[in-house]
């Protein structure tokens, strides 16, 4: 799990309780490339700790988002590379008092590195994160877009998770830091059958965490990162519970992105024409954590390689070969005049606000819901990740 390096994170404040607004928020959004190539990153706006996975046609990521609520974005997409969003996995942090911004606080705490899955034999979306080292809660949709509602909690708190749904059914969950587990869950997804060490990271590699767990062509892997300069995987032929051998995929790899960091803590996803590409994150001032793509190969004894371009992730790869898409996605920017009787999922609050204190219909109404010198505590705080490498926002 990679922490952002400030409280709030790389977000425009649109406007706070001590004020009221109604109107537009206005980046500016940068040119796509050529249709016969795509450009990294795919999304330059701040999500970290990507999870991503295809059902049918349609691709979808989830990834971190700490304090603020809703939490676990859904996002969508038809090639990878032009994404929308699409709703939350999870509604609101009802995970106590802090994360109500109402005499403690939360930052840097709530929704980090976490899971999204699908079960077709239930058509079911499922969402697994764990809370402030407490335990696991589990969140089920039938859409993607929604309405999710939490499923279950479990006690075990599974770290940095991957949730599995094995081709005959059966729920596996890896997670952990350097000591990596895997747990079974029961039929019904709402409690553990068991769990097991199945790996311990050498010292010589140093700390591996970020679960996620795949079966591919009957072998386990379990994807790993180290953070924040390297990305490992777990190879088993014996089943979910090991024995794991391990590889390095990428060691201080050359990001996309000028002034970036190292691609890492993202997944591997399978297109439907059955080419692989992995979507990680690069951390990169001042907009965040930004998702990258770059296409997948598999040596003749079943380990993933990353797809460089003289020696480092591309810049620039071609476009995935997929069907056109059914629609164009929703723009991630652009003017917003609040004419619903909710938020767009765009929007997300720092901490749960005041539901008696604001209001969506022909604009937005924020109305006092703290008086206090110090922006990290006034509640009712309404955000929007800024767009890179620059942008403008007008109200």
């Amino acid at each position: 799990m990679s922490c952002p390096d400030q409280p709030v994170g790389r977000r425009r404040v649109l406007a706070t309780a001590t004020g009221l607004a109604a109107g537009a928020l206005l980046p500016l959004t940068p040119a796509r490339a050529a249709a016969a190539t795509y450009t990294n990153p795919v999304i330059w706006q701040d999500f970290a700790d990507i999870d991503v996975i295809r059902v049918g046609a349609t691709y979808y990521a989830s990834a971190s988002t700490m304090h603020y609520s809703p939490g676990a974005p859904v996002l969508r997409s038809y090639d990878l590379v032009n994404w929308e969003i699409a709703g939350h996995s999870v509604p609101t942090l009802d995970f106590g008092a802090k994360y109500d911004l109402n005499g403690a606080r939360g930052y840097v705490r709530g929704v980090w590195a976490s899971s999204l899955a699908y079960r077709a034999s239930n058509r079911t979306f499922y969402w697994l994160g764990q809370i402030d080292f407490a335990r696991t809660y589990v969140y089920t949709a039938t859409a993607a877009e929604g309405p999710w509602s939490r499923l279950t909690t479990i006690s075990t708190p599974y770290y940095d998770a991957g949730l599995l749904v094995d081709t005959d059914d059966t729920l596996y969950v890896a997670y952990g830091n350097t000591t990596i587990n895997v747990a079974q869950l029961s039929p019904d997804g709402r409690g553990q059958v068991r769990t097991q060490q199945v790996f311990t990271t050498p010292s010589s590699v140093g700390a591996l965490e970020g679960s996620r767990f795949y079966k591919i062509n009957g072998q386990y892997y379990i994807f790993l990162t180290r953070p924040a300069n390297g990305q490992y995987v777990l190879k088993s032929s014996g089943g979910p519970f090991g024995p794991y051998t391990l590889r390095q995929v990428l060691l201080d790899l050359r990001g996309p992105i000028p002034g970036g960091g190292v691609p890492h803590q993202g997944g591997l996803v399978q297109t439907q024409s059955g080419a692989w590409y992995y979507l990680a994150f690069v951390d990169a001032y001042p907009g965040g954590r930004m998702p990258v793509l770059a296409p997948v190969s598999w040596t003749s004894d079943g380990w993933p390689v990353v797809q460089l371009v003289n020696g480092g992730w591309g810049a620039s790869y071609p476009q995935p070969a997929l069907p056109a898409p059914p629609r164009q996605v929703t723009p991630m920017t652009g003017v917003d005049t609040f004419d619903g009787t909710t938020l767009k999922p765009g929007w997300e609050w720092n901490h749960n606000p005041d539901p008696g204190k604001w209001s969506v219909g022909d604009g937005l109404t924020l109305r006092t819901a703290t008086v206090t010198a110090d922006l990290y505590w006034a509640r009712n705080t309404l955000t929007h990740r800024i767009q890179g490498p620059t942008s403008t926002a007008t109200v």
